[in-house]
């Protein structure tokens, strides 16, 4: 299995959030709110040196905002297709720096995203090599990094 620091994985995720989107990241300490009903979930697929895959999830809202700020758009402007792109970036972007730390050389497949209430992404065998929980806004947001266990790619 291979090793990767949550505080790498932080680092990363201050980075995307606070440069891209201009919103400040606070850490899991104290009170984290709960995830969700709705949500929405992106991920991009890492196979090569490293095989996986990289998850954000976030709320409806917080998609929202993320497109709002990626496109500097009104919130009430924003559209279905606003919020995927948005989210999917949100993830290649993870995906990307995520893989840039791990053994390689390895490619990111295009973003996927999904979204709904109360539904689950499953990543057959795979297991999470790391997780990290953190709030935007008063949001929760959660990444989830995948190792493929002896397949192919996912």
């Amino acid at each position: 299995m291979i090793e990767l620091s949550q505080t790498d994985l932080r680092d990363v995720i201050e980075t995307i959030w606070e440069t891209t989107l201009g919103m400040d990241v606070l850490g899991p300490e104290g009170s984290i709110p709960p995830p969700a009903r709705g949500s929405y979930c992106g991920c991009v697929q890492i196979t090569g040196g490293f095989t996986g895959a990289v998850m954000v999830s976030v709320s409806d809202r917080m998609a929202r905002r993320v497109a709002g700020a990626m496109l500097e758009t009104p919130l009430e402007a924003v559209t279905l297709s606003d919020l995927c792109d948005a989210l999917g970036e949100i993830a290649n972007m993870t995906g990307g720096s995520v893989k840039a730390l791990l053994p390689g050389p390895s490619q990111l497949s295009l973003p996927s995203v999904v979204s709904g209430t109360a539904f689950t992404v499953n990543t057959p065998g795979a297991s999470i090599i790391q997780e990290v929980a953190f709030q935007v806004l008063g949001e929760q947001i959660l990444v989830h990094v995948f190792e493929a266990q002896g397949l192919s790619p996912l």
